[in-house]
């Protein structure tokens, strides 16, 4: 469990190498990566796509935001295909808070490679409905 600032830090520097990774284009697949500040770092789908007959030129995916106590993991996939959530590890799904937040605070037990897998399944998804 995640105890000072720094172990945060590390939590959230951790996390976003992993949305890095995604955000380097794929065949078929672009996500762009958008950051406001040193504690934020989002996943954007850009292409134009049509959602419930609203035009739209990107959709959001993934990010985090450094908190106080915790890392947020956002993931926006859970939240529109909530079929998702059944195919997540238990330790992952025990850390939701909400309808897409994961309050992350130690990355132990293999948590990183389960958002990684959760991460692949999202642009599996996504792709799926044309929306990457």
């Amino acid at each position: 469990m995640a105890k000072t600032p720094e172990d945060l830090d590390e939590i959230y520097r951790s996390l976003k190498s992993l949305l890095v990774e995604f955000e380097t284009p794929r065949p078929g697949v672009v996500f762009e990566g958008r950051s406001a500040s040193e504690r934020d770092f989002d996943l954007w789908s850009v292409r134009d796509l049509v959602i419930d007959g609203r035009s739209r030129k990107e959709l959001y995916f993934a990010g985090i935001r450094l908190q106080s106590s915790f890392v947020g993991f956002y993931f926006f996939p859970i939240y529109c295909l909530p079929s998702l959530a059944a195919s997540l590890a238990p330790a992952l799904l025990k850390l939701l808070k909400g309808k897409s937040c994961f309050r992350v605070k130690s990355l132990e037990g293999g948590l990183k490679e389960q958002i990684r897998e959760a991460l692949s399944q999202g642009v599996n998804g996504y792709r799926e409905r044309g929306w990457a």
